[in-house]
């Protein structure tokens, strides 16, 4: 597949008990896809990964596929604190008609630049999927370095990576060191890099937030795309406001109460996490700036 355009790393709806509720799961594909989105990433950190039984990321996995129908590439995020576990993800991944895995780095113990490496060449050579790494520290403990992501740019199951680093500075180096790979791609994780980062040679985004506002991420890309900068600058100020989201607790939380208020699915995540209360008016005024039409 080549890896470019706009990924919104999707919710997981639940029900009540903590289910995968398909029917919302459904309502969040169709949402994203009226919104003009390049492509879609079940599983990934939005999607609440690590909280997930298999049964839940059989069930989730299964309705995304169903749903976007081959309509735009689907991404499969996978990712475990080993390398064999997470073989055994990529893997049960490839049984599917998913196009491509969004691998993390194991993020319970601290590794070194050699073993980033030998995890993505163990799992990019067990996988019959192509790979995406993804980059982020945060969460991970241990950022991809620049010099490590040439090595595995080389790889040819190796097709791109994610940034979520929010680093500016290591999206360039990312870029740089991986210039004269033919068809491998660096797909921006932050909304307020992206049209900065396409000015540089980002091929797109795969993005938090963006399951929540799909056509505005949508937009900048297609007006960059089409070289109407003074629309994608605009529309960029919007997006960067995306990144806010922070300020009122866990995305996946932020996002699923917006989109509950929209219709499309119930607003609960995975324990323990939570919205905190009182916060309604401030996210129905952010979700506004948005340009997201809430009464």
């Amino acid at each position: 597949m080549k890896l470019k355009g706009i990924f919104p790393a999707l919710v997981t709806p639940l029900t009540p008990d903590e289910q995968v509720d398909t029917a919302a799961m459904r309502k969040v594909v169709r949402y994203c896809l009226d919104g003009g989105v390049h492509g879609l990433v079940v599983m990934g950190s939005t999607g609440e990964f690590p909280a997930m039984t298999e049964e839940m990321r059989r069930d989730a996995i299964e309705t995304v596929l169903d749903e976007a129908a081959g309509k735009v590439p689907v991404l499969i995020g996978c990712g475990e604190p080993g390398t064999q576990r997470t073989i055994a993800q990529v893997r049960v991944a490839a049984k599917s008609k998913a196009d491509g895995v969004l691998v993390a780095k194991p993020y319970y113990f601290p590794l070194d630049q050699p073993a980033v490496t030998r995890h993505y060449q163990m799992v990019a050579e067990a996988s019959e999927l192509p790979v995406v790494m993804y980059n982020f520290p945060a969460m991970t403990k241990t950022a991809i370095a620049p010099d490590t992501l040439a090595k595995l740019a080389a790889h040819p199951n190796i097709i791109g990576v994610k940034d979520s680093s929010g680093d500016f500075i290591g999206l360039q180096r990312y870029l740089e060191v991986t210039e004269a790979i033919d068809d491998f791609s660096v797909m921006i994780g932050s909304p307020a890099l992206t049209l900065a980062g396409f000015q540089i040679g980002a091929k797109g985004g795969i993005l938090a937030g963006c399951s929540l506002a799909p056509k505005l991420c949508a937009d900048v890309y297609n007006a960059f795309m089409s070289g109407d900068m003074p629309a994608a600058i605009e529309l960029q100020k919007k997006a960067t406001l995306i990144t806010l989201i922070g300020g009122f607790g866990p995305n996946a939380a932020v996002i699923k109460f917006g989109l509950h208020k929209l219709g499309i699915c119930g607003p609960t995540v995975s324990a323990p996490l939570a919205l905190a209360a009182g916060q309604d008016e401030k996210i129905f005024a952010w979700m506004r700036r948005l340009g997201i039409d809430v009464k």
